[in-house]
């Protein structure tokens, strides 16, 4: 009778000895307290540098290119814009008999150009370059679209990493528990209900790790797709600094929102535009001029001579007037059109970043607690838990239910984190920069 009650004395205490160690090495693990361990059978690979990727995408991806190939083509119209239409070239043979080509009376050679009133050119090149600016805003602002998903896909990415190593973890400290528990079971300290519950732990931590596993593999899908990679190529561990910033004054914020965002200056040069569309609609009643120089000659006879022809448009002429006046009310229109596009979308990033700002400061205040608060107060839990199962006043499922919620706790932060890094990203791309910390 002695040496089963030894036996199971020993095996008690080298289950507390070896919990401690194992908490403890948990506990110590990295700066942000994570519950993460490297998994040595398998070499780590280097991580991936979000700065790095983002200069990547801004140079490959393949919307961002179209939007810049887009205003390379608004580049070239502004210096067509300035010019003149081609000039005519037109021959005649008149007076053909039978249309004999060789027994024309005469043969005319004749050149024509139209010319614009001088201020018309001048009004379309401006139009032409405010055109160009417009989609320089459009380019501007598919960058910022692309590197919201590069960011938000590359923090999940992050999020499902750490969430995977905790499995790994997890399934090896259920594994260890379960070998324990048997020792204990054949010597008839503990039921089997213990075996069957540290297998069923060990099943549903398996299910999980496909799961995140099938998620990674659609994150770094993605990501290939927004940074234009080959398929043969792969994507490593992504990582963030160990503690989240964010120090911004909103009415800094939204000033600089409302100059910066390319969708509030594309709307401001939607109004230019309106009113350079107005000033053309209002040189319609100015005229246009034609000139012409024709070389006349008698085939069959002697005769060689020069005519010089001019013309004029009449846009003034009654039957033509309301044309002309449709033409500016109009552009008229379209100016109010574009002062009340410009005001709703200034009113709607205004709107956009408030609640992004509120949300951020929110998730940043949670992540602060979590950090002072809420995860110290869970480890103590545990080291209780361990010391109370040590003095035989508590039992084995009460210490692993504390370690549970200790992991469940850190996938609680890694989610706010991840959300918090989402919200930033989106609130750059409201105030239309790639870095908050820039904003002076």
């Amino acid at each position: 009778m002695l040496i089963p009650q030894k036996a199971g004395w020993n095996d008690e205490v080298n289950l507390v000895i070896l919990l401690r160690g194992i908490m403890n090495k948990i506990f110590l693990l990295s700066a942000t307290f994570l519950l993460i361990v490297q998994i040595h059978s398998q070499p780590v690979p280097p991580p991936m540098q979000l700065d790095s990727l983002i200069a990547e995408a801004i140079t490959n991806n393949p919307e961002i290119r179209a939007a810049l190939a887009q205003v390379d083509v608004m580049q070239a119209r502004v210096s067509q814009a300035g010019t003149l239409d081609d000039p005519e070239l037109k021959f005649m043979q008149e007076g053909m008999p039978d249309f004999k080509f060789n027994e024309a009376m005469f043969s005319r050679l004749e050149l024509m150009q139209m010319i614009p009133f001088p201020t018309k050119l001048g009004t379309q090149k401006d139009l032409a370059d405010i055109q160009r600016r417009s989609s320089q805003s459009d380019q501007l602002e598919k960058v910022n679209e692309v590197l919201v998903k590069l960011k938000s896909t590359y923090v999940e990415l992050w999020f499902i990493q750490q969430n995977i190593a905790i499995a790994q973890e997890n399934s090896r400290l259920m594994k260890q528990f379960l070998s324990i528990a048997q020792t204990k079971y054949t010597t008839g300290q503990v039921p089997q209900q213990d075996l069957l519950k540290a297998q069923i732990e060990i099943s549903m931590i398996g299910n999980e790790q496909i799961s995140l596993r099938q998620k990674e593999l659609s994150m770094k899908a993605m990501l290939m797709s927004l940074l234009n990679r080959d398929s043969k190529d792969t994507i490593s561990v992504a990582m963030l600094p160990s503690e989240a910033s964010f120090a911004l004054n909103l009415d800094s914020l939204l000033s600089f929102a409302s100059h910066n965002r390319p969708m509030i200056v594309k709307d401001s040069l939607m109004i230019d535009e309106s009113k350079t569309m107005l000033s053309m609609a209002k040189q319609e009643y100015l005229p246009d001029f034609k000139f012409g120089i024709e070389r006349m000659t008698e085939p069959m006879g002697s005769f060689t001579g020069w005519s010089v022809s001019a013309g004029i448009t009449l846009p003034f002429a009654p039957w033509t007037l309301g044309k002309a006046s449709a033409r500016v009310d109009e552009a008229n229109a379209a100016i109010i059109r574009s002062n009340a596009s410009y005001t709703s979308t200034r009113n709607m990033v205004a709107s956009n970043i408030k609640d992004l700002y509120y949300k951020a400061s929110g998730a940043k205040k949670q992540l602060d607690i979590y950090n002072s608060e809420i995860l110290p107060q869970a480890r103590q839990s545990v080291q209780a838990s361990l010391t109370a199962y040590k003095t035989g006043t508590t039992d084995f499922l009460m210490l692993i239910d504390a370690y549970r919620t200790l992991v469940n706790l850190s996938k609680e932060y890694f989610m706010t984190r991840m959300q918090f890094e989402q919200t930033v990203s989106e609130l750059e791309r409201e105030a239309g920069i790639q870095n908050l910390s820039d904003i002076k």
